[in-house]
């Protein structure tokens, strides 16, 4: 019998189903479509905040390496003696990228990887000194239960669940993924997939349809009609159709 694996295991585990998924450019092209989509706008206004610190990660990335260039190759940015303010002071007076030395050319071409370094690594560090990891979680484990259509419980639920049933029930009883964030927000994640799945199989069973036959007996719908959930989402409808049996 192998031994359980560890949090930092099974987190990747899990975690590669999300870069599977990602890596995925062809299912990736064929979801452009959901960006713009009503079906998915509530999963969209909890996605899009946490966009934001990679975008200013990236800004910051782009800024500095720009100033890192401009620096070598205009002057460096100095405080000037006689008016108080800023001035660009060259750092060879009158040189030309044709008159510099050879090997303050070689210099500048062996600085471009440092300067990429070190811009990457002050981009990445503001990213996720914005980044609200609590917040992350607890929106991501809570997707599979909005109305409308899920874009992410569509693509992960499936695989989230099997990967679940093949670990060993002892492991999530255990303490170190009792005392981590991350391990309980993907039980609750697959929790609120079972959720959805479950109230998705009764309207496709169950629901009355809209036009109805002649009899007006209650008809299934398609899936695709079943998965886009009625506001104000999936826990109040499941509960209303668990009182209905």
């Amino acid at each position: 019998m192998e031994p359980s694996p560890s949090v930092p295991q099974t987190f990747q585990r899990f975690f590669s189903i999300i870069q599977e998924r990602v890596g995925d450019t062809e299912k990736l092209n064929g979801h452009k479509a959901a960006l713009t989509s009503v079906d998915y706008e509530t999963e969209l206004s909890i996605l899009k905040p946490h966009f934001q610190p990679f975008v200013w990660g990236i800004g910051t990335t782009l800024a500095l390496f720009a100033s890192f260039r401009i620096s070598k190759f205009t002057g460096a940015l100095k405080m000037s003696k006689t008016g108080g303010g800023y001035e660009f002071k060259n750092l060879k007076k009158g040189s030309s990228l044709k008159q510099r030395e050879p090997e303050q050319q070689l210099s500048d071409a062996f600085s471009i990887p440092a300067d990429i370094f070190l811009s990457l690594i002050v981009g990445a560090s503001a990213a996720v000194f914005l980044t609200d990891i609590t917040r992350i979680e607890q929106d991501l484990a809570a997707i599979p239960l909005v109305k409308g259509r899920s874009l992410v419980a569509e693509e992960l639920c499936t695989d989230f669940i099997k990967e679940y049933n093949n670990l060993p029930m002892d492991l999530w009883k255990s303490k170190d993924a009792m005392e981590s964030s991350s391990i309980k927000a993907i039980q609750l994640f697959i929790d609120n997939c079972q959720k959805r799945d479950r109230l998705v199989s009764y309207r496709e069973q169950h629901h009355q349809h809209s036009h109805g036959n002649e009899n007006g007996n209650a008809m299934g719908i398609a899936r695709k009609d079943a998965t886009n959930i009625p506001s104000p989402g999936v826990q109040f409808h499941l509960d209303a159709y668990s009182q209905e049996q």
